[in-house]
């Protein structure tokens, strides 16, 4: 098993304020429409003095707490299929040999920008970059383009289709701000972005006519293989290794 370091996750952090949203939401929707109703019966009851537009306001109100808690539910649901995914692939990253280094949630800070990453494998082969993503059905585009096709088939064969961004710039992107920091530290270990797609059942057709060489990759033995064996410009050094870990770390 690897040396797993794990690091604050951004996007369960926005995954748990997602939730509060969710339930708060909820809540007052159904807070608004106990009262409303309740008040609105009492006046139609003659039990109460109070004017028929207080009722209809806080029916109102309802109404909207019901139309944020189906937008932020949309969302918290979008969040969470994030983060199992990333669960996932860590379970899957972690059958690598002890030699390996997998760092979740690594943050790249270097001339002024900051991004973060979903893995980050370390070895003496190079340093893999590794983007998660939990998306399902078909995924087809092109790495020049800024979006791809999704196509997924829902219950009673209903399809789904929609535009997603293009995973594989944001991994190329990722590529080059580890260049940056790497060339300013004069560090040597080669860089693999790779796009991981964590349900083997996810058709992909890519085409990478950008020439990104980002690896796209939907198997669990496929990924392992490509970090174990993708061989890089020079084996790394202990001395670069730690250094690159301790860049991450800090």
């Amino acid at each position: 098993m690897p040396k797993v370091v794990r690091i604050k996750s951004q996007l369960k952090q926005e995954k748990n304020k997602s939730f509060l949203r969710v339930v708060v939401s909820l809540f007052l929707a159904l807070a608004f429409a106990g009262l409303g109703l309740g008040i609105l019966f009492a006046i139609l009851l003659k039990k109460s003095t109070l004017h028929i537009s207080i009722p209809v306001i806080l029916i109102v109100l309802a109404f909207v707490g019901f139309i944020a808690f189906v937008v932020f539910k949309k969302k918290y649901d979008i969040l969470q299929s994030g983060v199992r995914g990333e669960e996932t692939t860590l379970k899957i990253l972690r059958k690598l040999p002890k030699e390996f280094t997998v760092l979740t949630n690594p943050v790249i800070l270097n001339r002024g920008v900051t991004m973060e990453l979903d893995f980050v494998v370390i070895c003496k082969n190079g340093v893999f970059i590794i983007e998660s993503k939990n998306n399902r059905g078909i995924v087809s585009g092109k790495t020049s383009k800024t979006y791809w096709k999704q196509i997924k088939h829902g219950k009673n064969n209903k399809v789904y289709e929609k535009e997603v961004s293009n995973p594989a710039k944001q991994s190329f992107r990722q590529k080059r701000r580890l260049e940056e920091l790497f060339w300013d530290l004069k560090i040597t270990a080669s860089i693999y972005p790779v796009l991981y797609f964590v349900d083997s059942r996810t058709e992909l057709k890519i085409q990478d006519d950008a020439n990104l060489n980002v690896a796209i990759i939907n198997n669990e033995e496929s990924l392992l293989d490509f970090i174990q064996n993708t061989k890089g410009r020079e084996k790394v050094s202990s001395e670069e290794l730690a250094k690159i870990i301790r860049q991450f770390k800090r």
